[in-house]
């Protein structure tokens, strides 16, 4: 009806209504046509549908008087760790972010790649990798700076080749290792190369000069030839395979992330196919990573009724990566799955290998079922799961606006079963985590009907990122408190969650468990790459929350 007031006061001559936002900030109003703006997650201001994190948005607080601040502004640590991270733990050959050991008298202020001893490959390579890439999508978008691009131009053919090494189209490994890379190599144990019965360890595998994946029998404990071949490319290379969840929740992030904040041309290309991997490879698989030995990864499961994780916690995993793709690629088959399976839009149906159909949405409507708060007071709650979450629920906010449903229940998800859970005294929004923090006050339902924005929470992120040191090189530091409990590996924890001051050098400290009571020293050589820092500031940048001059 108003479409065809509209037409009709356009025949009759009528003066144009200039646009203006309904009152209550949920629709665009232009020449008698309402437009819903929240229908596609956003909200109306200035005459135009704009970010919901924007909407009505206050001066943030600053942190100015922080005892525990360190004397640089935060703008100036981005600059060095930025610099640091391109410099020193960004690989020259295979473009992943990695943690490095300098020579003898080498300064990190001036080193180059040079005065590397030798790289740190470890078992999650994959996903801090992907954690310092996304830090990149979010710089670019802030400053268009072509150093950042650069980068991720770089970063975004190592994680190809991420994909690209296991020789099974969507499986990410865990690490790699490139033949005649100074201060990189191959496991020489035979042990590490051994196939184990169930698939509970990650073993690495060799690719020989035929191009085939090689590895060490179990009850032959001698060299065999596998079936998966046609891997010429990567002739000399080994990886560890057995990838796990943890990986995914980072590639998934930063290549969404990459998708909607970097557009040059080639990035878009390399980020859509491999989040259209990912999807299909999932669609094809019932929701699960099947490795290049035909068998599914320790936690390759992403149903919600997988037995090896909470059901929430897989559903929103499942969502995000299925919509990444079904987005990235705009193919038919994984919009159908994503919608008719996934959601049941269609009504109920069984599908990927689930006998007892129900959108996977009724996941995050059962108190505790994402699993993040476990024990007595959540002493043993499993930290690498948390943030996993987190990702993921930050994940489906950015690919959630067009449909409203979806982004309810995420945002609704986010917020009582993540962040603010009632009743809980270490949800995440007493533990000092900076990006959980921001990604909270970023994605959080705002707007007509929300509690508005949370000042308080940006102003703890804020405060973590005054507190972060100016260097990841290690320090001499003990907590001084009390055991209250022990944590999920028997290890005594404190009642109160460490600030960042209080917090060791670290891969990303944010992934970690803030009541530990490990100390740190200085006497540790590796210096661990700096995405701990430069992904909650340049996230704080994007949203507003800090400014250049801080």
């Amino acid at each position: 009806m108003l479409r065809k007031v509209a037409l009709l006061c356009s025949l009759a001559g009528c003066a144009a209504e200039p646009p203006r936002c309904s009152d209550d900030g949920l629709s665009l109003i232009a020449d008698g046509v309402t437009t819903s703006c929240a229908d596609r997650g956003l909200l109306c201001q200035n005459d135009a549908c704009l970010p919901a994190w924007t909407y009505q948005a206050p001066l943030w607080p600053t942190c100015a008087s922080d005892p525990h601040a360190t004397p640089e502004t935060l703008a100036a640590k981005a600059a060095f760790y930025d610099d640091v991270g391109a410099r020193l733990h960004v690989h020259p050959r295979v473009d992943v972010a990695l943690a490095v050991t300098l020579r003898e008298g080498a300064d990190e202020k001036t080193a180059t790649a040079a005065d590397v001893t030798r790289y740190h490959n470890g078992e999650n390579d994959g996903l801090w990798s992907a954690l310092f890439l996304a830090s990149q999508a979010y710089r670019y978008a802030v400053t268009r700076s072509p150093e950042a691009l650069a980068l991720i131009t770089r970063m975004v053919d190592g994680m190809a080749t991420r994909m690209a090494v296991t020789g099974v189209p969507g499986v990410f490994t865990r690490t790699f290792i490139e033949p005649n890379v100074e201060g990189t190599m191959c496991p020489t144990d035979m042990e590490k190369y051994r196939v184990d019965l169930e698939k509970d360890d990650n073993r690495w595998v060799q690719i020989r000069d035929d191009g085939c994946i090689w590895f060490v029998g179990r009850e032959s404990g001698a060299w065999e030839k596998s079936a998966k071949c046609g891997l010429d490319r990567f002739k000399g290379w080994c990886f560890l395979d057995n990838v796990s969840k943890d990986e995914y929740a980072g590639n998934i992030y930063a290549l969404v992330l990459l998708m909607r904040l970097v557009d040059a041309a080639s990035v878009q290309t390399a980020v859509r196919d491999m989040l259209g991997q990912v999807a299909r490879h999932l669609m094809e698989h019932d929701l699960t990573l099947v490795d290049w030995d035909g068998r599914v990864t320790e936690h390759g499961h992403f149903s919600p009724l997988a037995l090896d994780d909470y059901p929430a916690f897989n559903a929103a995993m499942a969502l995000a990566y299925v919509k990444a793709g079904a987005d990235a690629t705009g193919a038919a088959d994984l919009q159908a799955f994503y919608g008719e399976c996934l959601l049941q839009r269609k009504g109920l149906r069984s599908c990927a290998g689930i006998e007892t159909p129900d959108s996977f949405l009724s996941s995050f409507e059962a108190p505790g079922a994402n699993g993040l708060y476990v024990g007595d007071e959540a002493c043993r709650s499993n930290y690498n799961n948390i943030s996993m979450h987190m990702l993921s629920l930050a994940t489906l906010v950015w690919l959630g606006e067009d449909d409203p449903r979806v982004l309810r229940a995420v945002q609704n998800h986010l917020d009582v079963e993540a962040f603010r859970t009632p009743g809980q005294p270490r949800a995440l929004i007493n533990q000092h985590n900076a990006l959980f923090d921001f990604v909270f006050a970023a994605h959080k339902r705002l707007g007509p009907g929300s509690d508005g924005h949370v000042p308080a929470v940006v102003e703890d992120g804020v405060c973590q990122l005054r507190q972060f040191r100016a260097s990841q090189q290690s320090v001499d530091f003990t907590v001084d408190r009390a055991p209250y409990c022990k944590n999920r590996f028997d290890d005594d924890v404190s009642n109160r969650a460490r600030e960042s001051w209080e917090r060791c050098p670290a891969t990303f400290v944010w992934w970690g468990d803030p009541y530990s009571l490990r100390s740190c020293s200085a006497g540790n050589t590796e210096i661990p790459q700096p995405a701990g820092y430069l992904l909650p500031y340049w996230m704080a940048r994007y949203y507003g929350f800090v400014d250049a001059q801080l």
